[in-house]
C-alpha cells in the first residue's frame, strides 16, 4: 500500500476526492491532526504518477495552511514532525526543527521523505546484520 499524509483536512479531502474521481478506493486513516491515505500499489504507472504530482500539489497547499495557521496563533510555536506508523500499527512522530525540514522539503517531495523515513523505521525494527553490499549481493536489493 502507498501512503500519503496531510496534515490539515482541506487539502486531505480534496486529495480524498480527486482519488475517488480517479476510481481510487483509498484506505483513510485520522489520528490527532494526521490524514494517511492509503492507495493499492498495482496502480498504472501514469496514474501513479498523476496522483504523485496531485498529492505534491495538494502537500504545498497543506503547508502554506499550516504556515498561515502557525502566523495566527498565540503560541506560535515553531517546529515540525515527522509521523511514522511502527510495525505493530502504533504510530509516533519525530521533532524536527521547522528550519531544518524546511530545508529538506525544498529538495525532496513529501513522497521520497515518506519512503526514506519508512525505510529508517524498517531498519530500526528489524536490524540487518548484513552489509548493503551483502544484500545486494544475495539479490535482496536492487
Amino acid at each position: 500500500m502507498l501512503e500519503y499524509v496531510f496534515f490539515h483536512e482541506k487539502p486531505f479531502q480534496l486529495f480524498v476526492k480527486y482519488l475517488e474521481i480517479k476510481k481510487i478506493s483509498p484506505k483513510i486513516t485520522i489520528e490527532g491532526d494526521s490524514y494517511e491515505i492509503g492507495i493499492p500499489e498495482d496502480i498504472d504507472d501514469n496514474l501513479l504518477d498523476e496522483v504523485d504530482e496531485k498529492y505534491d500539489e495538494l502537500m504545498e497547499m497543506n503547508q502554506n495552511l499550516l504556515e498561515e495557521q502557525e502566523k495566527a496563533s498565540p503560541n506560535n510555536y515553531s517546529q515540525a514532525s515527522i509521523g511514522f506508523r511502527l510495525k505493530d500499527g502504533r504510530t509516533s512522530n519525530a521533532a524536527i526543527d521547522s528550519n531544518v525540514m524546511t530545508r529538506i522539503m525544498e529538495v525532496i517531495t513529501p513522497l521520497e521523505l515518506n519512503t526514506m523515513v519508512d525505510a529508517i523505521v524498517t531498519a530500526v525494527e528489524e536490524p540487518e546484520e548484513r552489509s548493503i553490499c551483502q544484500r545486494i549481493r544475495d539479490g535482496e536489493l536492487i
